[in-house]
């Protein structure tokens, strides 16, 4: 098995705060067992249902890995603007802008400019609440 820690909440709505800057400071952090095989950096706690569409619920714990061997395109990102962090699902990514959604009707997809933001992560596992 292997741990891995869990660096703070995600949240689709709104842009939040991480210090990922250090892995010696995640290493201070609560932390989830997963199999020695998976690839997950960190965790994240979900804490909204912007993603319940895809099965994943507030108090879902998210695995967070640097990279994917598959697109990103129509999975879970975490994205980086502006030294804030968002959870939403990567619609569509090319050189000039992106365009970001979730799961809920009520929530407006964003489109951003992609010189300002980054994509840091892709959730590449998911452990539901009641298993954390």
């Amino acid at each position: 098995m292997k741990r891995v820690f869990i660096a703070g909440d995600a949240y689709t709505t709104h842009f939040f705060d991480l210090a990922l800057d250090q892995d010696e400071e995640l290493s201070l952090l609560p932390s989830l067992q997963v199999a020695s095989y998976h690839v997950a950096r960190f965790a994240l706690i979900m804490r909204d249902d912007g993603l319940s569409g895809l099965g994943i619920f507030p108090g879902d714990a998210l695995l967070i890995s640097d990279f994917s061997m598959e697109p990103v395109k129509d999975r879970p990102v975490l994205i980086r603007q502006e030294g804030q962090f968002l959870v939403r699902i990567a619609a569509d990514v090319n050189p000039l802008e992106c365009l970001f959604t979730t799961t809920r009707e009520q929530d407006t997809p964003m489109l951003l400019p992609s010189e300002n933001i980054r994509i840091t992560g892709v959730v590449s596992g998911i452990i539901p609440r009641s298993s954390s």
